[in-house]
């Protein structure tokens, strides 16, 4: 909006407000609607976030906040309740004119959305439109301790849906998601009134096209931004200089509570707001937030005043953990006033523990048990628990041997086995030991200095080949980047072809029958590795291509999976061209391994279509062509089993 816009319609506006104010008995709910004075949390504080215009609470991550600018930006900005950028999500979809935000529910029971609108009018000539567009995502997860280094993520699956307004063309800068219906509501920003469209987008299908339903139409003058509560019984509606709240009764439709008019309620105007948008209710229900389109544009929090009962907002976990490790309990609870804590173990007060986490740094065997808090308030209180084991060995398991690789002429190959971590913290292999079925602890090779093993990832060891060598013979392009391999040598430390085993000690046992990972396997299929199914936790079934990370090797026949268990590969990338009037796909490819190709012509409808065009790989770049006369929209190569 130019400011000399911005200046005219708020000249017009406050002859409309008198009309949308309504009289204490049109309110028609008993709830308790008392906002304090606004006060300032805090200021955005990155250069990236220039024009706020919507912002939204996250229903999965209390309590952080999201945002973004307004336009045809991409990015959606996850911050904290005083203006700390923790994450940047890149839509991945292109935008004209995003105005606002919402979070709520969607097609999947339990889980919570984040809704992005396109739906402002600056794309166009005529600052209006008769078609916008819609943008879902599940919401992803956002830790706070990010406040100190910001990360930078795409979102995934994100699906849009274009919207067409069933009477004209409207520009619009507020969306807000019913959390009891899951419907969409897009009010308009005009002069002198405001119109609500709804919709209801959890049966539909990625890019597909609905209509809006008209609802009403209320006389509140140049809508900015609005919001649903969490709860479903408050609605809230901004311009730049006002805010009117409306009160559902009893589930009533969003509609019937709207048609009453609303109660005005506090929000700072120009100068401290400056073209005030964003306009959010906070996700423990105990007020609402606001945001202006200005550089290092401060948020304001108006709290409610209203007494309400503690209820938790971060629920608690167990823990299990290994010794000597710090725990963190958290459950964090919400009310009005505030509540008070007191955290309990195995029921009795842990004394001076009064906030809402617990820290219990270099647990030992003695931390075992219940740990529950206790929030409370005048209106209430409420507690929860969680359990604590510790245990005394990291889980760390052996995941893939490969004791008889096939004779390669020219290609260097070894026995090698392979280490995965299922821990959340690292690990520090150093000193620990390991040995084969007839080895003990007195002849056992011990790993080298330092040498952490991080959570989820896998180390290889290879018996006299190099990190290089080992590469080479698999491939760069089928390992992790940065995947660990050591070397090793000893006598008697060679994997037996006919059957043998391998056993994992730490660097403290002094009994051999105390592992910390042991596998035994019987006579090798020459060539292919014995591997680990995550889904039942197994270790013995034989590798396979494009099972559980599986690769052939790149200059050699062998098959497995080194480094993959817990890092699946990347899927190849289809590379287009066009090349003497045909139509080229090409991709990455397994030789001996058959492939097709499908296509399809939208997203609407849920199938692919084979072409019939199939091929066995003799390389590891395959490809596929078809006469430009009869490309389709969509093509995917799929591997055949």
């Amino acid at each position: 909006m130019s400011s000399f816009q911005s200046l005219l319609l708020r000249c017009l506006f406050f002859s409309s407000l008198f009309l949308a104010r309504p009289s204490p008995s049109q309110t028609g709910c008993s709830g308790c609607t008392a906002f304090a004075p606004g006060i300032g949390t805090g200021s955005i504080s990155f250069n990236a976030l220039t024009e706020a215009s919507g912002l939204a609470a996250s229903r999965r991550n209390y309590p952080v906040l999201w945002t973004h600018n307004d336009g045809s930006q991409e990015n959606i900005y996850a911050i904290t309740t005083n203006g700390i950028r923790l994450a940047t999500f890149d839509l991945t979809k292109n935008v004209d004119d995003v105005e606002d935000v919402a979070v709520g529910p969607g097609p999947q029971a339990g889980v919570s959305y984040l809704y992005v609108g396109d739906i402002g009018g600056s794309a166009e000539l005529t600052l209006d439109r008769a078609q916008v567009k819609l943008a879902r995502v599940a919401e992803p997860f956002v830790d706070l301790g990010w406040a100190g280094n910001s990360q930078s993520f795409n979102f995934d699956d994100v699906d849009t849906f274009d919207l067409v307004y069933p009477d004209g063309r409207y520009d619009a800068e507020t969306l807000m998601v019913d959390p009891l219906t899951g419907d969409v509501w897009i009010a308009t920003a005009q002069v002198g009134k405001t119109r609500f469209y709804r919709v209801n987008v959890n049966g539909a299908t990625n890019d597909q096209v609905l209509t809006l339903e008209f609802m009403l139409e209320i006389p509140f003058s140049d809508s900015t931004g609005g919001d649903i509560s969490r709860d479903g019984t408050q609605i809230i509606l901004r311009s730049e200089g006002a805010a009117l709240l409306w009160e559902r009764c009893n589930g009533e439709p969003i509609a019937t509570a709207l048609s009453r008019g609303g109660l005005s309620v506090p929000l700072y105007g120009p100068p401290v707001e400056a073209n005030g948008e964003g306009i959010a209710f906070l996700a423990d229900n105990t007020g609402y937030m606001t945001i202006g389109e200005t550089n290092n544009a401060p948020l304001f929090l108006f709290r409610a005043t209203c007494p309400r009962a503690p209820q938790f907002m971060v629920a608690l976990t167990n823990h299990s953990v290994l010794s000597g490790n710090t725990v963190t309990f958290r459950g964090t609870a919400a009310g009005i006033p505030a509540p008070t804590y007191q955290w309990q173990f195995n029921g009795q007060v842990i004394p001076g523990q009064t906030s809402d986490t617990l820290v219990l740094p270099a647990v030992t065997t003695a931390n075992v048990g219940q740990y529950t808090v206790v929030a409370m308030n005048p209106s209430g209180t409420i507690s929860a628990s969680a359990s604590l084991a510790v245990r005394s060995k990291p889980d760390v398991r052996i995941t893939e041997v490969m004791s008889s690789a096939l004779a390669s002429p020219g290609v260097a190959t070894a026995d090698w086995w392979e280490v995965t971590s299922f821990e959340s913290q690292p690990i520090n292999l150093q000193g620990w030991r390991f040995n084969d079925d007839n080895g003990d602890l007195i002849d056992a090779y011990i790993l080298p200095d330092p040498l952490v093993l991080n959570p989820n990832e896998s180390i290889v060891f290879a018996e006299e080949l190099t990190h290089d060598l080992f590469v080479a013979w698999w491939g760069a392009n089928n390992l992790p980047a940065g995947l660990k391999i050591v070397t090793y040598s000893g006598a008697g430390l060679s994997l037996g072809a006919g059957g043998d085993a391998v056993r994992l000690w730490d660097n403290v046992t002094t009994d051999p029958n105390d592992t910390v990972s042991s596998a035994v396997f019987g006579a090798a299929t020459a060539g292919v590795s014995f591997g680990y199914d995550p889904a039942t936790q197994t270790f013995g079934g034989l590798s396979q291509v494009g099972v559980n990370g599986g690769v052939q090797a790149a200059t050699a026949p062998d098959v497995g999976s080194p480094g993959r268990i817990r890092n699946p590969p990347v899927g190849p990338t289809l590379r287009a061209s066009i090349s003497q009037g045909q139509f080229v796909i090409e991709f990455a490819s397994v030789p001996g391994t058959r492939y097709s190709l499908q296509t399809r012509a939208d997203f609407s409808v849920s199938a692919w279509t084979a072409t019939g065009d199939t091929l066995v790989a003799t390389s590891t770049q395959s490809s596929f062509t078809t006469p430009i006369a009869t490309m389709a929209q969509f093509y995917r190569v799929v591997r055949e089993e």
